[in-house]
């Protein structure tokens, strides 16, 4: 595949599915472990009445984020029609993974937007479960794609890092967790989730820790590489490299972190709308740098 595959719409891609993916796992864990708490009858029942409206929301909003950058992929194509040939002719390669990845997450987060937006009698609790059960499994698969198909490029050697893979992934999770949070901090019944939501802080806080980690270690790697020495040096030059630390660093890790401790240390939520809206933005400048700087 040539480089010149990967234009602005697929940064758009990589960025939006990774994000949608993300914010199926995360609502999909969490609604696992919240029914199986409640099983005791351990939440209010205005907790559980604002989760349910929670849980339509996040999932409408991450379907809708799904098919934007799924028609962000299509649209990319010289050819859009050729997209069927992956399911007409598959191929075992990465975007042939990817893209059955991405369709059964497309059908599993519709059918759950729709039985948690409307009553559906064939749907139960059980069923329920099961989806998201399916969804948090292929979630994890999708948000691995994002990376393994710019590492998978042998050609260009700013992006055959594997831990390239393992910063998309925990990139996308990130963005998941500031998504929801986000929906959370603005539907109504915020303050009961909200207090409800403080794990998935803690586990947002873990998830920048080893974001920054996979970033240090593939930066350490590309610069160890000669071959990517051209890639280096645009990420060098001042636009780049302010875009890089200020956006990717910055907004994506360092800020997002200290809000996210501020928040749990002070145990007030004001800083969520900040937080979780910057470190969306840091998430869309890392694949704006890395794509950029690998199709040189």
């Amino acid at each position: 595949m040539e480089t010149s595959f990967f234009g602005p719409l697929i940064i758009a891609y990589l960025f939006l599915g990774g994000a949608a993916a993300g914010t199926f796992l995360v609502m999909s864990v969490w609604s696992i472990g919240f029914y199986v708490s409640d099983s005791a009858e351990r939440h209010h029942v205005r907790l559980r009445s604002a989760f349910k409206a929670l849980k339509g929301r996040v999932y409408t909003i991450s379907f809708i984020i799904l098919a934007v950058s799924m028609a962000c992929l299509v649209f990319d194509l010289q050819y859009p029609d050729r997209a069927l040939l992956l399911f007409l002719r598959p191929r075992p390669t990465p975007l042939t993974f990817g893209g059955y990845a991405l369709a059964i997450e497309a059908i599993l987060g519709l059918l759950l937007a729709l039985a948690n937006v409307f009553k559906i009698p064939f749907i139960d609790g059980r069923i329920k479960r099961v989806l998201e059960a399916l969804c948090a499994v292929c979630s994890v698969a999708v948000m691995g794609y994002t990376g393994v198909l710019l590492a998978n490029q042998a050609a260009v050697p700013f992006w055959n890092e594997w831990s390239l893979v393992a910063l998309f992934f925990f990139s996308a999770l990130s963005s998941g967790v500031s998504v929801v949070l986000l929906i959370d901090y603005f539907i109504q019944g915020q303050t009961l989730l909200l207090r409800a939501a403080r794990p998935l802080q803690k586990a947002h806080v873990a998830c920048l820790v080893l974001e920054g980690v996979s970033l240090a270690i593939f930066v350490l790697a590309v610069l160890q590489k000669p071959a990517a020495a051209g890639s280096v040096a645009l990420l060098t030059e001042p636009a780049m490299l302010s875009t890089a630390l200020v956006g990717v660093v910055g907004m994506g890790i360092v800020i997002p972190f200290l809000l996210e401790v501020n928040s749990l240390l002070h145990k007030e939520c004001r800083t969520i709308p900040v937080s979780d809206v910057i470190c969306l933005i840091g998430s869309f400048c890392l694949r704006y740098c890395v794509v950029l700087c690998g199709a040189h």
